[in-house]
């Protein structure tokens, strides 16, 4: 599960916005049940980016398209 592999400051601040915002425990579920990076739409990369506090544009294309800014290696 990618929610397993979540770097542990994004997780942190995903779980500190769900209680916030309910859209967060949908998207936590939906890292629950995905396997892959790749398994992921960008809708949903993108609102981990806006639930985390990452800043997409700061991304490099590297890390956009490999998920490195995302999951502990």
């Amino acid at each position: 599960m990618i929610y397993d592999k979540l770097k542990p400051h994004i997780k942190a601040k995903m779980k500190e916005n769900a209680e916030e915002y309910e859209s967060v425990n949908w998207l936590l579920d939906k890292l629950k049940n995905k396997d892959n990076y790749s398994d992921l739409t960008i809708e949903q990369i993108r609102s981990i980016c806006t639930f985390s506090d990452v800043f997409y544009y700061d991304l490099t294309q590297k890390e956009l398209i490999w998920g490195d800014w995302l999951i502990k290696q």
